[in-house]
């Protein structure tokens, strides 16, 4: 069996790093669960659809960085008191795709441009968390497409 012995430092830079994604993971726990009521409740199929594709995108992504921290072997954190889920009234009642990818921008694009902005967290860490905001990023404009052209349609 081998056994590794960490400096302070680096626990303090992996307990550090998992504070930083248990924050990130439970906003994008919210945000999926707020999106998949969203397009649970829809009549509309085809918009429904693409929120259930950028929802399980999202649950892979949650899965990756769960993963990641159970790497750091941190303890468990309970951060969930920490931040309340808001209920976007407007983005529940029109189902209006605008309103979906300000919500997802608010709650996912943003978070990791502010994650990736921290200077004390690793390269490979960025690395991992960067990958995913481009696959965002590209889903989100999938969902813009959408809209245009479900509106040059009608």
């Amino acid at each position: 069996m081998l056994f590794v012995k960490l400096s302070p430092r680096q626990i303090a830079s992996y307990s550090y790093a998992c504070v930083k994604l248990q924050k990130i993971l439970n906003k994008m726990r919210r945000a999926r669960k707020m999106l998949e009521d969203i397009a649970q409740s829809s009549f509309d199929k085809s918009f429904a659809k693409c929120v259930y594709l950028f929802t399980s995108e999202s649950l892979q992504f949650e899965n990756e960085i769960h993963s990641q921290i159970n790497s750091f072997n941190c303890t468990q954190l309970n951060l969930k008191a920490e931040e309340k889920q808001e209920t976007p009234d407007a983005l529940l009642s029109t189902k209006n795709m605008e309103l979906v990818c300000s919500y997802l921008e608010e709650n996912y694009i943003k978070s990791y441009k502010q994650l990736l902005k921290d200077k004390h967290l690793s390269s490979s860490l960025k690395s991992l968390m960067n990958n995913q905001l481009q696959a965002f990023l590209a889903s989100l404009t999938q969902l813009r497409l959408f809209n245009e052209v479900e509106a040059s349609v009608n």
